[in-house]
């Protein structure tokens, strides 16, 4: 029998406009490590896809929802989500998954 965790990993894709990436990421990576250190964080990796460059993808684990809603919801999330909006060329992408464990 499988169950899950009550951790939550969390995939975001951003897909950046052309020629925009580079402004981008100045507004990104200053934004990586504060949510490293938040609590309920469990990692919180910054990554680009290998087959288009204007792809970018975090890949976040919390330990449950609240952490995640907090992290989410904190001010400083809200404002960079409404800053980015006319550098990315489709809505950010937000998935949520929990593990799945063996028996």
């Amino acid at each position: 029998m499988s169950s899950q965790t009550n951790q939550v990993r969390v995939i975001v894709r951003i897909k950046a406009k052309e020629g925009k990436k580079q402004e981008l990421l100045d507004l990104l990576l200053p934004l990586v490590n504060p949510p490293r250190k938040r609590e309920g964080n469990v990692t919180y990796t910054f990554n680009v896809a290998t087959e288009d460059p204007n792809e970018l993808l975090f890949d976040e684990v919390w330990e449950n929802n609240e952490a995640y809603d907090k992290h989410y919801n904190n001010q400083e999330s809200v404002d960079l989500r409404a800053k980015i909006q006319d550098l990315v060329s489709k809505p950010i992408e937000f998935k949520l998954y929990r593990e799945i464990t063996g028996p």
